[in-house]
């Protein structure tokens, strides 16, 4: 009965961990991304360069976990937008060389929004931007002789791509949730965390509660026993 009663608890946990899994893997937009020596930047200096001359300005994600408010962008789409509404930037901060990341975004699948995440390094922005301000401003000793940093950043962009009977719906503004994770043993830390609890319970279950269940079933089934020897 023991044995029966452990193989039930095994099978729920690979359960509930295969739900995990797809619920981890559910999002809109997903993008995983390890930072290399492309993304190393010039010091803060540069960094607030560059989030001035950005469109909307610069939000920051900060590793190992960090999930944002919900945000708004309109679509591109959208007619009476202006290009800081139709992107979302963010500093993906506090990341390592060779460590592995996801950002991922979430929103309501009613909405016929569909998302784009592109990652860019310091200098991409900047080519992107077609701004000579940042590299003039001074010579590259100056600019790039402060302490380095990793800093990746990244665009999101939305785009209308269902049908729908509401008027105008292309310039109403999507929202959404961004998150950005740190990968460990290939999954993403918070998964980690609920797998850890998870281990947690299932082990009190096997060790704890299960020897006292079957032992309290075992005096039940010796007490049901008693009054039959009597009969007999």
């Amino acid at each position: 009965m023991a044995l029966g009663i452990k193989k039930t608890m095994l099978v729920a946990l690979v359960v509930l961990l295969s739900c995990l899994c797809r619920v981890a893997n559910g999002n809109t937009c997903i993008r995983h991304f390890s930072p290399t020596t492309e993304h190393q930047s010039p010091g803060r200096h540069t960094l607030d360069q560059i989030s001035a001359l950005l469109p909307g300005g610069l939000s920051v994600l900060s590793a190992p976990y960090t999930s944002s408010p919900i945000a708004t962008i309109s679509t591109y789409q959208s007619t009476n937008a202006s290009r800081a509404d139709k992107e979302n930037w963010y500093l993906l901060d506090d990341t390592l060389l060779g460590a592995s990341y996801e950002l991922r975004i979430s929103n309501a699948a009613a909405t016929g929004v569909d998302f784009d995440i592109v990652l860019y390094s310091a200098s991409d922005v900047i080519q992107l931007l077609n701004e000579t301000a940042i590299a003039a401003v001074a010579d590259k000793k100056r600019l790039f002789g402060a302490a380095v940093q990793i800093a990746v950043y990244a665009k999101v962009t939305a785009s209308y791509t269902g049908h729908s009977t509401w008027p105008d719906v292309a310039n109403r503004p999507a929202t959404y949730i961004i998150v950005l994770e740190k990968h460990v043993f290939g999954l993403p830390v918070q998964a980690l965390k609920l797998i850890a609890v998870l281990a947690v319970a299932i082990m009190a279950g096997l060790f704890v509660v299960t020897p006292r269940l079957v032992a309290k079933l075992n005096s039940v089934a010796v007490e049901e026993e008693k009054p039959k020897h009597k009969l007999n």
